[in-house]
């Protein structure tokens, strides 16, 4: 037809069907077609957002106009990528039905925006070429982590700062007082040292964040001087001052600069004061050009690195990348409220209790917007720049709330979520500093002061909207009554300290520790909680008591929730009152954690609220191979678990696994509700097919992998086979040791890899009966202790990776401080040394695995209940020739020396112990059994699938070896 002349958007809406031919529809839900005030189209690949803007090559300044429009989208965060896109001109004047075929023969001319990069040129090639550059984007920006790249370049220029800051004690000190740092009584020279540098860090960090801050907020409005402005004030110091008094006396932020001034008002006047700024200004200009660091909590990242103590307050902090994993999967549930309403959204309220630096809030706020975008998106409505600020302004002052005891650290979480927004002004930010030590002989536990209802008094509202200000001369005190809502979703990083081990319990307050921790334990009574697990324990119960029925908890914990004794009571009442939805651990051998300045193992898992009568569903257990580095992994993996459909049950024969262009990541399976106090097995095995053969060794049977057939084995609880003795602290109170005299009471003391090699052993020490109590503890009986004595210890702790041995024989009765001792009375000889057999056997191996409680990767521990109930071998069965076999199998091995427990599968002597059990029991070969541990690792310490390097980062690493 002649004089054809095609609009941009049909070109645009042949481009978006084009799109879904090229394997974009296998990641994203939709694609969207948009007008004048959205982008044109607009697609999630592989977790990320991205935007394509097109303009015909016959528009004036096409180039320049079209890479503007993709700029501004990456820039208001509507897309983490976009493609500025020019249409050859032929497309004008194709028929309307030969488009699509003319458009994937055609040249493009086209431009990548990201987050943290801009390619400089313009390339030319069809869409598929433009869809394996989109690709190509994704992959760098998931390898990209410019938070931590940002926060490694300011961390030198805060150290730098420190240094100069370092030798004026006096300053130092009122900084710290300031920041809420306050010493304690007693505090020793070398603490008083380590505390001054801590507060100078955080100072500098609190100077360069509200540097930071002005930038931005001089971007949008004219009143506030830029930085390139402030730089050639002669002044330096005193000008910054006195325009961020009037930053906050006349547009808002308080609690940003107000901070930032009292910190410039502190320091002396000195040359090391001014280049100190001077430095610091510099980096806030180069780090004001990387947005995405700013969008992804930069500054909380800093202040977990700078805390010279990680513990203290028992605080550690969330990483972004995990944070990002777990708002993104608990937003992305089934909810009944619809994001994509302003008006519905204000209505839902999320807390965390613990905020720290406001990661887990800023993760949320994230998660938000790409839900709002997305659900604006699917129904068409508007994108324009004022529904982001509309939606911005509800999280700020509806939605998000947080409390802290630490001034510093909620002042960070302000202007991070602040800096989302820079150019709204906010009525008011639901973020308190809580009150913690004794108050005029009352004790204040900070926000666990909410275990007695939903209102206290607190020490500030950090946005003085809901003040009550009381003047006195020149200064103010602001009182305000601290409001938790109901809650639709509670997210926390509680603190992990507890009573026991070092007493860390309130640690940071030794004078007070006492008197809080009696109060702790009067508020925790009547709760489904237990101190000995740590604070995580009450805080769980805290955040049930807030949480509305159908709302979510999204919690980061020890990985010590899945199986520990102490944290019986917290599964209960998840058992009991929720449906736990998703567990999410690492098995990354080199990342097990998912805080900050820990390498503790931990865990991540969302579980909703059932209403009454509802029944909790299965339970998904996510087993990360390996845990994101960086925030846009993190996304681009959340959307694979999003999309990965139906997840294989774990007693079927499919396994659902999570895989990126470099491998699988992840593996996941379902399993049935916990009941009770029972463990969340699913957390702590790594691969499917172990934890198949695990779930079904427990309950009796082998099966094998690949092997539908199962194969019948006596089991019984160990508890049915002997009782376990006392543990070691008990041992301490009736016992002192020697290891060079004689008494009636021989031991076995310590677990030396090096030395305890062999399932047989004697005696290493004696135990001399005490006739006084040790100091501060009562004495027990020595009689009562030794009556559990046993010719059996099983380990109370191992590191797998370098011990042998999980149970140990002896010829006659002992005690052990790192063993339990099994009292087998009921048992004769053949029977324990067939048991022994079995407990070191990849039979016993397997069990102990799956019941065992994480602390940091391949150490482990192994509680006696879990050790009571641990399914064994039932000797009591087995027949007189079977028993015979395997004591002459025992007396074979029980003196040659084992390999490490995670060398299972090359070890000669474990693999004779296996041969001789299935011969016995007439069973298969389980040598996949013995391959599949070897693999885990929980097991070796060892990834079970490396990082492949990209080219250029072996040939950076290769070059520097050189």
């Amino acid at each position: 037809m002649s004089g054809q002349r095609n609009r941009e958007e049909v070109v645009n809406t042949q481009l978006a069907l084009l799109i879904s031919t090229l394997g974009v529809t296998a990641d994203a839900e939709t694609i969207h077609v948009h007008g004048k005030h959205r982008p044109d189209v607009l697609f999630q690949l592989r977790g990320l957002r991205v935007a394509i803007e097109g303009k015909f090559s016959d528009t004036p300044n096409a180039d320049e106009v079209v890479l503007r429009d993709a700029r501004n989208r990456v820039r208001a965060g509507i897309a983490h990528i976009a493609a500025a896109t020019v249409y050859p001109i032929a497309l004008r004047s194709a028929p309307t039905t030969k488009v699509l075929d003319t458009l994937a023969k055609s040249r493009l001319r086209y431009r990548i925006v990201t987050e943290t990069f801009e390619w400089d040129e313009w390339f030319e090639g069809d869409p598929a070429s433009l869809m394996g550059a989109l690709r190509r984007a994704q992959e760098a920006l998931t390898q990209d982590d410019i938070v931590e790249q940002t926060a490694k370049a300011l961390n030198v220029q805060l150290s730098g700062v420190a240094k100069l800051w370092m030798g004026q004690a006096g300053a130092c000190d009122r900084l710290s007082s300031i920041l809420g740092i306050k010493p304690p009584k007693g505090e020793t020279p070398e603490k008083a040292e380590a505390r001054r540098e801590t507060a100078a860090k955080v100072s500098a960090l609190v100077l360069a964040n509200a540097l930071i801050f002005q930038d931005q907020l001089a971007a949008t409005d004219g009143r506030v001087a830029p930085l390139r402005k402030t730089e050639k004030e002669s002044d330096l110091v005193g000008d910054i001052s006195k325009h961020w008094r009037w930053i906050w006396e006349n547009i808002n932020y308080v609690p940003i600069f107000q901070l930032g001034e009292r910190v410039l008002d502190e320091l002396p006047v000195s040359p090391h004061t001014t280049l100190a700024v001077k430095s610091l200004l510099a980096e806030a200009k180069s780090i004001c050009e990387k947005q995405a660091a700013l969008r992804h909590d930069l500054m909380g990242r800093i202040y977990h690195w700078l805390l010279h103590h990680a513990k203290y307050l028992g605080t550690y902090y969330t990483s972004v990348s995990a944070a990002t994993l777990l708002l993104k999967i608990a937003l992305a549930a089934k909810w009944k409220q619809d994001f994509g309403d302003p008006v519905e959204l204000a209505n839902f309220k999320v807390a965390d209790l613990a905020c720290g630096t406001g990661t887990l809030l800023m993760a949320a706020a994230q998660a938000f917007a790409d839900e709002y975008i997305r659900k604006r998106a699917a129904t068409d409505r508007s994108l324009e720049p004022k529904d982001l600020s509309t939606l911005h302004r509800t999280l700020m002052e509806n939605v998000l709330h947080g409390y802290d005891v630490l001034p510093s650290a909620v002042h960070l979480t302000a202007s991070t979520l602040a800096l989302l927004a820079p150019d709204i002004a906010f009525v008011r930010m639901n973020l308190y500093v809580m009150p913690m030590g004794i108050d005029h002989g009352n004790a204040r536990l900070g926000s666990l002061d909410f275990l007695d209802g939903s209102e206290i008094k607190t020490q500030i509202a950090l946005d003085y909207s809901q003040a009550e200000t009381l003047r006195t001369g020149a200064s103010m005190t602001h009182v305000t009554n601290a409001k938790v809502p109901k809650l639709d979703l509670c997210v926390m990083n509680p603190p992990f300290v507890r009573s026991v081990g070092g007493n860390l319990l309130f640690g940071s307050l030794p004078d007070e520790r006492g008197a809080m921790q009696t109060e702790l334990k009067q508020r925790v009574k009547n709760l489904s909680a237990n101190v000995t697990a740590g604070l995580g324990s009450v805080f769980v119960a805290l955040a049930d008591k807030h949480l509305e029925k159908g709302g979510r908890l999204a919690f980061v914990l020890p990985a010590a929730l899945a199986t520990g004794e102490a944290w019986g009571p917290t599964r209960k009442l998840i058992a009991d009152k929720y449906h736990l939805e998703t567990v999410i651990s690492s098995h990354d051998a080199s990342r097990p954690n998912f805080s900050e300045n820990t390498d503790l193992s931990e865990l991540l898992f969302v579980a909703r609220k059932l209403a009454g009568g509802e029944k909790p569903g299965r339970t998904t257990y996510i087993s990360l191979w390996r845990n994101p580095r960086s925030i846009h992994e993190a996304m681009h993996l959340a959307n694979d678990v999003e999309h990965v459909g139906p997840v294989a049950a774990v007693e079927g024969v499919g396994v659902t696994s999570v895989r990126t262009a470099s491998g699988k990541v992840a593996e996941m399976v379902t399993m049935p509700p916990a009941a009770g106090e029972e463990i969340w097995q699913g957390a702590i095995i790594s691969q499917a097919e172990l934890l198949r053969v695990s779930w079904s060794l427990q309950g009796g049977t082998l099966r094998l992998p690949g092997n539908d057939k199962g194969f019948a084995i006596p089991m019984a609880p160990l508890s049915d086979l002997g009782e376990l003795g006392y543990d070691r602290r008990d041992i301490h109170d009736a016992f002192e040791i020697s290891h060079d005299d004689w008494s009636p009471y021989p031991a076995f003391w310590g677990h030396d890899a090096e030395a305890v090699t062999t399932i047989a052993q004697t005696s290493t020490a004696r135990l001399m009966a005490r006739t006084k109590a040790a100091p501060g503890r009562k004495l027990k009986s020595a009689t009562s202790v030794w009556s559990k004595s046993g010719r059996i210890l099983v380990a109370e702790r191992l590191r797998t990776n370098t011990q042998k041995l999980v149970a140990l024989g002896f010829s006659e009765p002992v005690l052990g401080n790192t063993w339990w001792a099994v009292s087998t009375a009921s048992l004769d000889d053949g029977q324990i040394k067939a048991l022994l057999l079995f407990l070191n056997s990849s039979f016993g191996i397997a069990l102990y695995f799956a019941r065992r409680v994480i602390t940091e990767g391949a150490f482990v521990q192994m509680k006696k209940p879990a050790w009571a109930s641990m399914p064994v071998l039932d000797v009591r069965s087995l027949q007189p020739s079977q028993l015979a076999a395997l004591g002459a199998a025992y007396d074979r091995v029980a003196t040659q020396p084992l390999q490490p427990i995670a060398k299972l599968a090359s070890d000669k002597v474990r693999i004779d112990i296996d041969d001789t059990l299935c011969k016995v029991l007439q069973l298969p070969s389980i040598s996949p059994i013995r391959e599949l541990l070897e693999r885990e690792p929980g097991l070796s310490n060892r990834e079970i699938a490396p990082r492949q390097k990209s080219g250029m980062t072996a040939e950076m690493e290769d070059s520097s070896e050189d």
